[in-house]
Order: C-alpha cells, then structure tokens, then sequence
C-alpha cells in the first residue's frame, strides 16, 4: 500500500511546571494567554508551547499557557474569566462545546482580543479560527482506513464525547465511508481522552465483536489505547489502525506497525498563525490597516485551515530525525 506520506514537525520532550495562580508577569511586554481544554496534555507541551514562545519572543511579548486540569468546561471558562480580569494584550482560546460562547464574546466585549485554535466557536464574535478542518480530517481517515481494509470490513471509533471537533471528525468519516458500501461503521466509543479508557474500551469491543478489523482514533489519546489493547490481543496486523497526531506513543506505535497510519494536525501551524493574528491585530502592520482598524474594520483573516499530514511506518524514523531536529533547536533556543 502506497500512501502519500508527508510530515510534521514536533518535538519528543518538553516539561513545564504549572501553578495554580496566575502568573506575575512584567508590565513591560505585552502579555498574551494561551488557554488550553486541559493543562496537562503532553501533546500541547511538545507541540504547541514552544512554537507560541517561539513566536511570543520573536516579537517581544509573553506568552502563557493554562487551562484546568482536567476537561471541564466550566472550569475552563472559570480561567477564561480570571485572564480577562487581567486584561491581557490577547488570548488564544481552545474551545470544547458551546458552553463556553458566552464568555468569549464577554471577553471581546471588554475588549480583549480572542483567537480559538484547535476548535472553534463560530457562533461567538471571536477574531479568527486557527486550526483543523476537522470534517476533512475525518474524511481523510476513512480514505486510509478503506485503502488499509480493501474497502472492506467492520470498524470502531473511538473519540471524547461531547466534543465539537468529534462530531465534525465523525461526520467527515460517516459521510467519506457512505463510499464504501462493504465497510460497516459499528459504533463510536467515548475514551474520554484516556489512554486507560480507550485500551479498557477496545478491548471490550474485540471481544464483542470478533470479525472487528479496524479501530479509527479521534483525538491523540485514543490511538495510544488502541494499540495497547491490539497488541494485548494478540492482533497487530489484523485490526488496522488509523489515528490522530504524532505523540512519542503513537510514533512508537507506528513504528512497531501497531497504528498503521496517524494523521497529524498541523499544530505549531496554527498556533504560529493563532498568535500572528492576535499580534496584528494589536499592531497593524501598514498605515492602510491601521485606517481600517481605526474605522472599525481590522484587517485580519476570519478562518485559517492549516491541514493535516500522514504519518506512516515507511517515514517514521524520517519524523524521528526531524523530531530529534527540532528538540535541539528548542534547546538551543532556551524553550526546552
């Protein structure tokens, strides 16, 4: 099977300490939040933190990141509100649901710019949307798991519920499979963004349905469980695998050909543009802008999609060496 591999670039190690209070921070450079659906994901600390501190230092400015420690809207929203006490320069906002619409437009409302990455809230007066297209993601996973299935089989999700960008996977996947007439979608599991739970559900879903031979992963925990439970089975090869992003888990797991192909969101993308955003919206770069802003009228894009990108076991130790790259120039740089 031949697919088309391309790669992104991320990073295998990175650590921060988070406090339970806001930050104290200098007046002197502009001070921008990033506020996560939960704190303590490793992929966000790998991934996003250091392209935005990157992108933050470039210019001058702070970047912090929170969120709760564990999904919960409320809890999300409570830090939401705390930040606008503080009345950053901007906020990059990851929502989960349209519990948190609200607020957002309460921040725009006091006039602190807002940019959502990595989901949206399209119904909000929020800035920009930065980040996946996720109906297209989940398009783009029922092509590679039709090809790896020979347009043939009985396959399982496996995605947080409720989660907006779940739904629009699924319906990208349901409406790609209506393709493929001999695939049959048996259910969606809820893994909670869980490791534990989705291993604990696939393999509940093996022995209750034995002629299962393909488990598509929605969000970057599920793939990890997946495999765990595959592997405990004793059916690598057999149930095929498709998942999302590229954490050190998953590229193992691509490696041992456990997952046979990861689709990785494009994420120091948009939260290089997120942030690109928020500052030019701040700082127009050009007089004519600057008019624009001034009559009310900012120039500065509604929607940026930043795709996605294939990682298989032929170009997993190509992703390695690029990872490897990358964590020595963060290094380098003092962001890791």
């Amino acid at each position: 099977m031949k697919l088309k591999v391309l790669f992104l670039v991320c990073v295998l190690a990175f650590s921060l300490v988070f406090a339970s209070t806001l930050p104290v921070f200098s007046q002197e450079k502009e001070q921008y939040y990033w506020i996560a659906s939960v704190s303590t994901l490793p992929l966000f600390l790998t991934h996003d933190y250091p392209a935005l501190k990157e992108e933050a230092d470039r210019v001058g400015a702070e970047i912090h990141f929170m969120g709760p420690q564990n999904i919960d809207i409320e809890m999300q929203n409570n830090v939401l509100q705390q930040v606008m006490a503080k009345n950053p320069n901007g906020i990059l906002f990851m929502p989960f649901g349209e519990g948190h619409n609200t607020v957002i437009d309460q921040v725009l409302a006091q006039g602190v710019p807002l940019v959502c990455i990595d989901g949206d809230a399209p119904n909000t007066n929020r800035i920009c949307y930065s980040g996946t297209d996720w109906e297209e993601l989940g398009r783009f996973q029922a092509r590679l798991m039709a090809e790896l299935l020979g347009e043939k089989g009985k396959v399982m999700l496996s995605a947080v519920i409720p989660n907006d960008n779940t739904l629009k996977a699924r319906n990208g996947i349901e409406e790609e499979m209506a393709k493929y007439p001999n695939i049959e979608i048996v259910g969606l599991q809820n893994d909670q963004g869980s490791v534990i739970e989705a291993a604990r559900l696939t393999a509940e879903a093996i022995q209750a349905n034995p002629d299962i031979n393909g488990f598509i992963g929605i969000n970057a925990s599920s793939g990890p469980g997946i495999a765990r439970a595959i592997e405990e089975a004793g059916k690598v090869g057999v149930i095929k695998v498709v998942c999302v992003d590229n954490t050190p888990d998953i590229i193992e797991a691509v490696k041992k050909q456990t997952i046979q192909a990861a689709v990785v969101q494009k994420r120091e993308a948009f939260e290089i543009w997120g942030f690109r955003v928020l500052y030019e919206y701040n700082h127009p770069s050009t007089p004519i802008l600057q008019k624009y802003k001034d009559m009310g009228f900012p120039m500065v894009p509604k929607l940026i999609m930043t795709g996605v990108l294939v990682m298989t076991p032929d170009n997993v130790d190509q992703m390695i060496d690029v990872l490897n790259y990358q964590e020595q120039v963060y290094k380098d740089m003092g962001l890791m």
